[in-house]
């Protein structure tokens, strides 16, 4: 990665994935269209959180089969940081046809999923050495799709110290949230409160998901709800969770809405780097916002913790 490259200029783009603090370091990534050169830069953000699921419960639409685990609360735990550049040369092309304007136009059959299976195996095991390499599965509905993993994420390219240190004041704010959602299915004859797994066999006995009232609780603060949030009838709502209250509380970060293919966030890096240098030669001038003001009394409040904990040793 060029040392030259003014990261807090270039990078503008921010995408987040999530993980459970149980499982291993593979990631599903989205399609190749948010990974193409015009996609990139972009920053990764890997959420690790501790959940509680609900069970597998046998599926209303596919006989035989059991639906997934259901989110039911999420805590965040850690999360780590990635800089994905053309420069790097960290992703597998597609080089084979037909192109991938074409092919997400067709409509998948048993051939076509044999025909990309090898040809994505063959890719893969050509560019071994690139950590985003092909899925082998190929169904997006009716039709095709071509979409990236990795199957150890720490071995992607580390974001560089300075753009870290820009963003992990805010990114830090997100540290031991709590996520819950509230429902209320007592008009169909179900029950009210905070969702469970007897809940979760209740909506799928009866196909009855809600997106429910979004709660969140950060340490040693009360519960603070969002009834804006609407993606509480994802199976694996806790990662839309943390997309919309980084967007909702966190500087530099805007909010695409979910509508930008390999994009959750825009980035204001040069913002951050202006309001951390205020931080750093305390200017509390009255043109600051509420919210640079609240960043300026954190990173101030952090740092006072830590000459106190050096201090003690």
């Amino acid at each position: 990665m060029p040392e030259e490259v003014d990261w807090l200029e270039r990078l503008k783009k921010s995408e987040n994935k999530s993980r459970g603090i149980k499982t291993g370091k593979g990631l599903r990534l989205s399609s190749i269209e948010g990974w193409s050169i015009e996609k990139l830069p972009k920053l990764l953000i890997v959420w690790t959180f501790e959940k509680i699921s609900s069970d597998a419960f046998p599926s209303i639409s596919r006989p035989g089969k059991f639906s997934k685990k259901r989110d039911i609360k999420a805590t965040v735990k850690s999360y780590e940081i990635y800089l994905i550049t053309e420069e790097d040369k960290c992703i597998v092309p597609w080089e084979e046809t037909p192109i991938h304007r074409e092919l997400v136009k067709k409509n998948w059959t048993e051939e076509w999923l044999l025909e990309l299976k090898e040809k994505g195996k063959r890719l893969n095991e050509k560019y071994h050495q690139r950590p985003i390499n092909f899925q082998l599965s190929f169904k997006n509905g009716k039709k095709l799709r071509l979409q990236y993993k990795v199957t150890n994420y720490s071995k992607l390219p580390k974001c560089p110290i300075y753009v870290r240190n820009i963003l992990s004041p805010e990114l830090d704010k997100m540290l031991g949230c709590e996520f819950m959602l509230w429902k209320d299915h007592s008009n169909k004859g179900g029950k009210r409160g905070f969702y469970d797994n007897n809940m979760a066999r209740w909506e799928n006995q009866h196909n009855r998901k809600k997106s429910g009232i979004l709660h969140v609780r950060k340490m040693g603060m009360d519960w603070i709800k969002y009834p804006e949030f609407k993606e509480g009838k994802q199976d694996y709502w806790s990662g839309f969770a943390i997309d919309f209250l980084m967007a909702k509380e966190l500087l530099g970060f805007e909010d695409q809405g979910g509508h930008v293919t390999g994009s959750d966030h825009r980035l204001n890096l040069q913002y951050l780097d202006n309001v951390d240098k205020r931080v750093q030669n305390n200017i509390k001038s009255d043109d600051l916002t509420y919210k640079q003001k609240s960043l300026i009394d954190y990173t101030e409040k952090r740092k006072s913790f830590f000459s106190f904990m050096f201090r003690k040793k």
